[in-house]
């Protein structure tokens, strides 16, 4: 398979481009740099990335940038840029690429265990992964036949440090573990799935 991974130099992309490399062809894409350039927030860049790889057979995003404020702090402005970043992002990448790709590709987008855990500042990716993991569900149905969609929601991260504190008493899983979701994502005949890849809170 020819594989693209948006966000494929990133923590998680990385992951997921070194265990795909092994069995599939596999593209970077990025907004900044990679082998495939592409700007999640904008239309006419996805269009046009898809005009040039009409011959992809899958789409990882491994990509999205939500802000992690107290709710009081969130400004419209914060709840606009998570919005069009992370979900409408992932969002066009499928409708989009929905138009371009042969039947039978498949997208795999990401979401993150703030659907359904709570963390203080987490109220906009909470928001956003819940939206994700409803329009996974629906575009597989909308799509049955032509492409599949499935979500990969991923715990925290050993290897990322990014506000790990934020986090305190949540089991991290490692880069390795969770690229296997995406590989399972992609191999299986599965779609409208949300592939929970993260340990429970320590209770």
């Amino acid at each position: 398979m020819k594989v693209l991974v948006i966000g494929g130099r990133g923590v998680i992309g990385s992951a997921v481009v070194q265990l795909l490399s092994a069995q599939h062809q596999v593209l970077v894409g990025g907004r900044h740099g990679g082998e495939v350039i592409v700007d999640m927030t904008d239309p006419a860049s996805i269009e046009a990335m898809y005009q040039a790889h009409p011959d992809l057979d899958a789409v990882v995003v491994a990509a999205g940038h939500v802000p992690f404020k107290p709710l009081s702090q969130l400004s419209e402005s914060d709840w606009l840029g998570g919005l069009n970043h992370k979900l409408m992002g992932q969002v066009r990448l499928v409708q989009i690429g929905a138009r371009y790709l042969k039947p039978g590709a498949v997208f795999v987008l990401t979401s993150g265990l703030l659907e359904r855990e709570h963390i203080n500042g987490g109220s906009c990716a909470s928001v956003v992964n819940a939206g994700l993991a409803a329009f996974v569900r629906s575009a597989a149905q909308e799509l049955w036949g032509q492409a599949r969609v499935n979500l990969v929601s991923p715990g925290v991260v050993a290897e990322d440090e990014r506000g790990s504190a934020a986090f305190a008493g949540f089991t991290s899983i490692s880069r390795e573990q969770l690229a296997q979701r995406y590989l399972r994502a992609i191999s299986q005949p599965l779609t409208g799935k949300v592939l929970e890849a993260f340990a429970e809170v320590t209770r």
